[in-house]
């Protein structure tokens, strides 16, 4: 038998923050990563730019739910989700008490071709030094999940999600400077990644690394160690990674 209550419910939706990074070397070192918008199609704030996301529905895990929205709206898929925040503040929605649960993921680019689809007009990347004023409190929202993921980047293992089983560290140097927006050591990386047991050198011929690749020139290949990457990504690094740099 089910239940009835008198008191009124908030609505739960989920909204996905997408971080693009750029595809070649050459757009490299003065880019900045980029955020996929959706242009809204439909009131509340019909044109205006915003964050792809939407209700979760009755019996939706709420991962699925923001992994559906994001293929609805954008026709992205496959993105590696994982819980940002969530977002409830009473009046943040004009159709009633709404609370959001964010996701973020990070991507390549040149994996993805973004289109609008459901109530999305447009599907768009852009800097996110020059983002759009957006619907609802989706502006906080970027600028918060893009502070605390830098953040998590000093302090935890970053990027496995983006590279092969085998990467040059040169690579995984310029995704910590797109993302961080400064100079890093390559060597300072590698040696802090390889003493806390994040990376090992990997096996076979030197090659180069995609789809961040520097041309007539091989190099070392390493890769992440799961376990230890894992069980730092909960516990964090004691200093952290730019530490005394």
């Amino acid at each position: 038998m089910g239940y009835t209550y008198e008191y009124p419910r908030p609505a739960v939706c989920v909204d996905c923050v997408i971080f693009g990074l750029p595809e070649t070397e050459a757009d490299h070192p003065h880019s900045s990563p980029e955020v996929l918008l959706i242009q809204r199609a439909r009131p509340p704030f019909a044109g205006m730019w915003a964050l792809p996301g939407g209700f979760v529905d009755i019996d939706e895990p709420l991962e699925t739910a923001a992994a559906r929205e994001l293929e609805e709206e954008t026709g992205i898929r496959g993105a590696a989700l994982e819980v940002a925040g969530v977002y409830g503040t009473p009046g943040r929605d004009p159709r009633g008490r709404t609370i959001s649960i964010v996701y973020r993921a990070v991507v390549w680019k040149s994996a993805h071709s973004p289109q609008g689809g459901d109530d999305a007009a447009k599907a768009e990347w852009f800097s996110l030094s020059a983002l759009p004023p957006m619907a609802f409190d989706h502006n906080q929202i970027v600028e918060e999940v893009t502070e605390n993921l830098r953040r998590d980047i000093r302090t935890r293992p970053f990027g496995r999600e983006l590279f092969p089983d085998s990467f040059a560290i040169v690579d995984l140097q310029r995704v910590y400077e797109i993302m961080l927006g400064c100079s890093v050591s390559a060597r300072k990386l590698q040696s802090f990644l390889l003493k806390m047991g994040v990376i090992a050198l990997a096996e076979g011929a030197e090659a180069a690394s995609p789809p961040m690749q520097t041309a007539g020139r091989q190099r070392k290949l390493f890769r992440f160690c799961p376990t230890v990457y894992e069980e730092l990504a909960r516990t964090g690094f004691s200093p952290e990674v730019f530490a005394g740099t």
